[in-house]
């Protein structure tokens, strides 16, 4: 974990009406386990996720929610960029906070550095990097594709083929966005015992006690 030189940004964040947690990292590094520990073990959160939007469409279009799909889908912003200015994804959310405005919010999981400029500079959220090794990382995408129809096909992806896609368009910021986070986790478990205990910790900083 990293905090020290952004205690006056934690300062800040607790005397803030809407408070943002935002998540970064790379897929299976843990981000969908940190949501729902969070959401499960404290109270008051609301959940928004960017890929929520392409997933609806999917749906409303009778689309396979693969993550093929879920990638071409992606390309919406790009096409509506001319019109709107901004990515409509990234605008759906910051509209959602803007008309609901929760106590609490959880904002998962900004990819593009727009979505860092919309949810952490502009809305000053306190971001939490997850990281994790590729390896692990791939392990995890096979086991997990067996259980998830939307991840079936990373089951059937080489560690070279799995890596590669980190090279895509909407993945290459993610880097960059995690090395600026107020806190960093390495999820480099097996199991996920010890990656809740540094959640608590974080969360501890940031004031919170868990649910009874």
């Amino acid at each position: 974990m990293q905090h020290t030189k952004f205690k006056k940004d934690i300062r800040s964040w607790k005397r803030q009406k809407v408070k943002l947690l935002v998540i970064a990292g790379r897929r299976k590094s843990g981000k969908d386990v940190l949501v729902d520990y969070l959401m499960n073990n404290y109270k008051g959160f609301k959940h928004y996720r960017i890929a929520e939007a392409p997933t609806l469409i999917a749906k409303i279009l009778e689309l396979p929610p693969d993550r093929k799909v879920q990638q071409v889908l992606f390309g919406v912003n790009k096409l509506l960029w001319p019109l709107l200015g901004e990515s409509a994804y990234k605008r759906r959310v910051a509209k959602m906070l803007d008309r609901e405005k929760p106590r609490l919010a959880i904002v998962e999981a900004i990819r593009p550095k727009e979505e860092y400029e919309e949810f952490v500079t502009k809305r000053r959220g306190i971001l939490i990097g997850v990281t994790a090794s590729g390896p692990l990382r791939y392990a995890r995408a096979l086991r997990d594709s067996k259980h998830n129809q939307e991840k079936r096909d990373e089951g059937k992806m080489s560690f070279k083929e799995f890596m590669s896609r980190e090279n895509l368009a909407i993945e290459r910021d993610i880097d960059w966005i995690v090395k600026r986070a107020h806190f960093v986790l390495d999820n480099n478990y097996q199991t996920h015992t010890p990656f809740y205990k540094l959640v608590d910790e974080v969360m501890q900083e940031l004031g919170f006690k868990r649910k009874k």
